[in-house]
């Protein structure tokens, strides 16, 4: 045999031992993918962002937390409210007693003959019963105003923001509309302590009852309240946070509270209107 044929021969012979080991790995793969993506569970579906906060929000553990802190700052208030009332019945005895002083001095003055004086409108103003919500020429505003203003207005208001996972505002609301009162006929050290109070009710961020304010209003309160002494504590120190929730509620929350029976009902006790010339769902005074 020639050396070219005894070549050949060992050429075949490779290629023929070649060619099974080169096709079973290609084949062995080609199962291993199937058995692999056979395997496997189908892709889940992702959450939105606004899902993933809805089910924090009604975890068991949040809502707990969220009853605990309300139920806190529901004992803050009746506190304050309490200190209010004894404030008022000791006002309410100086102002016995000045009305007499004054009935005296007007016997002696008509005694003498001597004429009153008429009263001037500002001590007139200072009896007066304290004005009601402002009235706007937008019906909107109006009625949410006599809403919010309204005691059972205000506590269906708060009912139905409690199924929305909001009533944090409502709640944020009126505590400074409360702190005002605070500052006139508590103190200033009442004053101090109620803002703490609620600064670690409204904004502190691990507080389950936070309210949604914009990143510049927020900043602005943490800077006057943390590290800092409470005399320093300004008197509107959260006006600009009230504000912002308010248009938050009257923009958005109350264009779905519109719809429900609970507002018709307190429409009719306020004699508010029950429909819009706007859309509801538009910005007042658009």
């Amino acid at each position: 045999m020639t050396a070219v044929a005894l070549l050949g021969e060992e050429m075949a012979k490779k290629i023929s031992l070649s060619e099974p080991v080169s096709k079973s790995p290609k084949k062995s793969s080609a199962v291993s993918l199937l058995s692999s993506s056979s395997s496997e569970d189908p892709p889940r579906k992702k959450s939105s962002l606004k899902e993933n906060i809805a089910n924090v929000l009604r975890s068991p553990n949040f809502l707990l937390r969220r009853e605990a802190t309300k139920l806190r700052w529901d004992q803050v208030r009746d506190r304050l409210r309490l200190n209010r009332i004894k404030i008022s019945i000791k006002d309410r005895s100086r102002s016995r007693k000045s009305s007499k002083s004054r009935e005296r001095r007007r016997r002696s003055n008509d005694q003498t003959n001597v004429p009153t004086p008429p009263a001037s409108a500002n001590s007139i103003g200072s009896n007066c019963v304290p004005a009601s919500p402002r009235l706007s020429p937008n019906e909107w505003q109006f009625a949410f105003d006599h809403v919010i203003y309204d005691p059972d207005g205000r506590a269906q208001f708060t009912k139905f923001l409690q199924s929305e996972y909001s009533e944090e505002n409502i709640l944020f609301w009126w505590a400074v509309e409360e702190l005002k009162a605070v500052s006139s006929s508590e103190g200033r050290k009442k004053f101090e302590q109620t803002v703490q109070e609620m600064y670690d009710t409204f904004i502190a961020a691990e507080s389950p009852l936070a309210i949604n304010i914009d990143h510049d209003t927020r900043t602005d309160i943490i800077e006057r309240v943390e590290g800092k002494d409470a005399t320093t504590f300004p008197e509107n120190i959260y006006e600009r946070a009230q504000a912002h929730v308010y248009r938050l509620m009257e923009k958005d929350c109350f264009s779905r509270f519109v719809h429900t029976n609970a507002y018709k009902d307190v429409a009719k006790k306020l004699s508010l209107p029950q429909t819009f010339r706007f859309n509801v769902r538009l910005s007042p005074g658009t």
